[in-house]
Order: C-alpha cells, then sequence, then structure tokens
C-alpha cells in the first residue's frame, strides 16, 4: 500500500511539472511575440521555451515510465481457496483484482480446478479461511502443488497471503455492525465465537480479532469462546456480567456449526441473559462488496 502511494505521488508530481512546463512555454511564447523585444532576451525565452518543453517531455517519460511500473506490479495472478464449495464466490477485503487474472477453487477442488499459469507472473494464493492451522498451511501447499503435478502444469512462484480471519477488515466490519446494536442495546456485551483447533496452541486470529474490537469499544464487554476448544462458548456465556449478549460467529459462512455449535437464545434465557446473533463473514464481506 505505501509503495502504491509513492507511486502515485510521483505520478502527481510529473503531471504538475508537464502543467508547468506546457504553461512556461506559452508564456515565454507570448513574451517572444512582443515587437519591442531585445535580441539577447528573445534568445534567453528561446532558450526558457526549449527548457520548458524538456521538462514536458521528461515528465511524460516520468509518467509512462512509472504507469509501467505500477502496472507490472499488478501483474501477478491470485488464487482464491476456501475451505468449501460456499467460500469460492467471496473476495478478500481491500484488494484489488482485475478479474481476468482471478481463479478460485475449494480445497478439496484443486486437483480438478483451473489454476493461473506459469508464465513469469507470481501468483497471490489467498486462504480464505478463518483460522491459521495446518489446512491453510501445511496441507493447502501439498494440495497446490499436487494439484499442479496432476494436471501437468509448471508451478509458478506463489506468494502466500496471510489467512482472511487476520485481516484488520473484519473488526472494522463487524465494529460498524455492533455499533448499530449498542444504539439500540448500549449496555451489550458481545461474544466471539470461533472454530477450535487440535494443534498445541489455538489458532491467533480470533485473540487478535477481539483485541482490535476491544480497541474501537474500551467500554464494552468482549468475551471469546470456542466450540471444540477450552474455553468453550456456552461456559464463556455464563460468565459474561451484560445482560445482553451480541454473539458473533467467527465463521466464515453458514453453516452446520451455525445450526449445532453456537449457543441458542434458550440458553442465554437459562443464565439470565437474552441474546442477538450477528451476522457471518461471509454476509458482511458481501454487504461491502
Amino acid at each position: 500500500m505505501q509503495k502504491r502511494r509513492f507511486i502515485a505521488c510521483l505520478l502527481i508530481l510529473c503531471a504538475a511539472a508537464f502543467v508547468a512546463a506546457v504553461w512556461g512555454s506559452v508564456n515565454c511564447g507570448a513574451k517572444l511575440s512582443q515587437p519591442d523585444l531585445a535580441a539577447e532576451d528573445a534568445m534567453r525565452l528561446r532558450r526558457l521555451i526549449y527548457f520548458h518543453f524538456a521538462i514536458a517531455q521528461l515528465s511524460i517519460a516520468g509518467g509512462m515510465v512509472l504507469i509501467y511500473v505500477r502496472h507490472r506490479r499488478w501483474r501477478r495472478h491470485y488464487l482464491l481457496v476456501s475451505y468449501n464449495e460456499k467460500g469460492i464466490h467471496l473476495d478478500p477485503p481491500g484488494i484489488r483484482m482485475p478479474s481476468a487474472r482471478v481463479y478460485r477453487s475449494s480445497l478439496a477442488g484443486l486437483a480438478h480446478a483451473k489454476l493461473p499459469p506459469a508464465n513469469g507472473v507470481p501468483t497471490l494464493v489467498y486462504p480464505m479461511f478463518m483460522l491459521s492451522g495446518h489446512s491453510s498451511g501445511p496441507k493447502l501447499e501439498q494440495t497446490l502443488q499436487a494439484a499442479y503435478r496432476t494436471q501437468g502444469l509448471p508451478e509458478p512462484e506463489f506468494i502466500y497471503q496471510p489467512v482472511l480471519g487476520a485481516s484488520p477488515w473484519l473488526a472494522r466490519a463487524a465494529g460498524k455492525l455492533i455499533q448499530e446494536q449498542l444504539e439500540v442495546h448500549p449496555d451489550s456485551g458481545v461474544l466471539v465465537v470461533a472454530h477450535g483447533s487440535n494443534l498445541p496452541e489455538p489458532p491467533p486470529e480470533p485473540a487478535l480479532f477481539c483485541r482490535r474490537l476491544r480497541s474501537q469499544f474500551p467500554n464494552t464487554e468482549i468475551a471469546l469462546g470456542y466450540f471444540n476448544q477450552e474455553p468453550a462458548a456456552l461456559a464463556v456465556l455464563q460468565n459474561m456480567h451484560s445482560k445482553h449478549v451480541l454473539l458473533l460467529p467467527f465463521l466464515l459462512t453458514e453453516g452446520l456449526h451455525t445450526m449445532r455449535d453456537l449457543p441458542t437464545p434458550q440458553q442465554a434465557a437459562d443464565c439470565g441473559k437474552t441474546l442477538s446473533r450477528l451476522p457471518v463473514v461471509a454476509n458482511v464481506l458481501q454487504k461491502h462488496a
């Protein structure tokens, strides 16, 4: 992003130099048309016109080089890999992607998917996963390499991006939804429920997401619970101080987990609380597309 802004600033500078050079040439030309102009002044003005013309040419050449550099930076393919078929149509937030260079597949469908070619252009691999781990790491790399071998294609240069769940955009988008709910229920707490993991340490994305939410809402109770891992979401819900709780699934799409593993309004009522469920990340991505 910083490089993109730097190049944009240089392009603006080239445009400003071109405009100044054209204006200088026109101004010198107007003075040169004066009938009583001295010979030495006429020579000086002609030299200035040549100088401004050279500056204009250099600014055009510089702008073309910068546009080429910026365009070359865009010369890459994008491979979006989702965990299952439901996430194939989703796009990661904040990424400019020409549709002709975007390839999509689920993890299980890579062997038969259309894959980016190896034509000297790097391929950015976006794991459309909420959590980092074996599936979004070693398994994804091995499956992708096996897919190229199966299809008999040479492998391009792969640049692996962080999982979707690590994006700071998610916390900002969720913050807008939370703010809308807090305007109705000012004393609400937020319970983020994430998928568990069998790794020695829990994936860092849910905790990072909660830290970002706490920075946006320092006076709001924000808790993190899991299913298939401790602390269990239901136990966390029971221990929350807020009487009204906003349930925020740290999940990409609606599926079995949203129907089976999230705390229910009845379970919240059993511990003296009310519950409102916020949408999964796929709905937020589509809303802000």
